[in-house]
């Protein structure tokens, strides 16, 4: 726990640094774009990974050429997702839940379907972050995402590890817990809030802290199944992590695991709502 709390702590630095220092040249939201987008390819590589090992033959040159290509159309406006890709994102969101419905199974079509499966799991829905993060002040509004989802992870260590005693997916990740996962929404609406009052201070337009909190508790609700998902690939695969790229944390999968389903939903809170 010591060493992911260090990761976790360095990481947040590297973001720090890295968007200041494309800020000091007037390209912040390339800074932002850019870790999404590194972030994003690391992980489908690493979805194609552990496809291989359930069986799946994916054509992985190929999935990430889209990916990529996907995702920098995106940025640079050389497309636009239609009014009703938002919705069609949730139902994906509503198709990816349903393989934890059946957790000691393999899924016939994802292996089947697998490189197209890589490019839809991860740069389809971390698009919308991307969409986001575009938009005027929009990376503000991306970051409070990413703080209110990753916050929900750091809760459920916090109140999982001493107290949780009533495991809510023992066959998928046996160390989820009721008391973790709701102390985790807790403090993800209570961080939620403080950056939003801290958004205030320095005149960036955004959420009321109320409002913060509030649209928080859904982003992290669905954090928890959103890294479920994964954990749920990553047993079929008969692997730990995605990777050993970040110490005590893993591979890049494994760090946006939270945010995958939780991208669009956030998207319609923000633009929609």
């Amino acid at each position: 726990m010591k060493q992911r709390a260090l990761s976790t702590i360095g990481l947040w630095l590297v973001v720090g640094l890295m968007l200041a220092g494309f800020n000091a040249f007037g390209q912040v939201k390339l800074g932002g774009f850019l870790l999404i987008a590194l972030l994003g390819l690391g992980a489908q590589y690493e979805v194609y990974a552990i496809l291989r090992q359930t069986g799946a033959a994916p054509r992985s040159a190929s999935g990430l050429t889209a990916g990529a290509l996907f995702l920098t159309a995106l940025f640079m406006g050389w497309v636009t997702l239609p009014p009703a890709a938002p919705w069609i994102a949730l139902a994906w969101v509503a198709v990816l839940l349903s393989l934890l419905a059946r957790p000691l199974q393999n899924h016939e079509w994802v292996l089947r379907l697998s490189t197209l499966f890589g490019v839809l799991y991860v740069p389809f829905l971390l698009g919308f972050l991307v969409i986001l993060a575009s938009e005027p002040e929009g990376l503000w509004a991306a970051l409070w995402v990413v703080v209110a989802t990753k916050f929900t992870d750091v809760g459920g260590l916090l109140f999982g590890v001493p107290f949780g005693k009533h495991k809510i997916a023992p066959n998928v990740s046996p160390a989820k817990s009721v008391e973790g996962c709701v102390g985790g929404i807790l403090l993800s609406a209570g961080v939620s809030a403080l950056v939003a009052w801290a958004y205030q201070r320095a005149g960036i337009a955004f959420l009321t802290p109320g409002q913060a909190a509030l649209y928080a508790l859904p982003i992290a609700a669905l954090s928890i199944p959103s890294d479920l998902v994964e954990s749920y690939l990553k047993r079929r695969g008969g692997v730990k992590d995605s990777g050993s790229t970040i110490p005590g944390i893993g591979g890049a999968l494994d760090l946006v695991d939270s945010l995958l389903l939780v991208a669009p939903v956030a998207y319609l809170l923000l633009k929609v709502a």
